[in-house]
């Protein structure tokens, strides 16, 4: 029984350790995805109104 109650401690204790890594990994893939999407769609906006620049518009 000591050997069963050891085991789940040591599993909350790596749950609670590696959640904030998780969450902090998770955080730097969706912000480099959110900079990498944005910047896409900027190339394809400049990109459509670029024939444009010329008539003034």
């Amino acid at each position: 029984m000591n050997r069963k109650k050891k085991t789940m401690y040591s599993t909350k204790r790596m749950f609670r350790d590696t959640l904030p890594v998780l969450g902090a990994i998770f955080l730097v893939i969706s912000s480099v995805a959110y900079l990498l999407i944005r910047s896409w769609n900027n190339k394809l906006y400049y990109d459509k109104w670029k024939e444009y620049e010329d008539c003034g518009i």
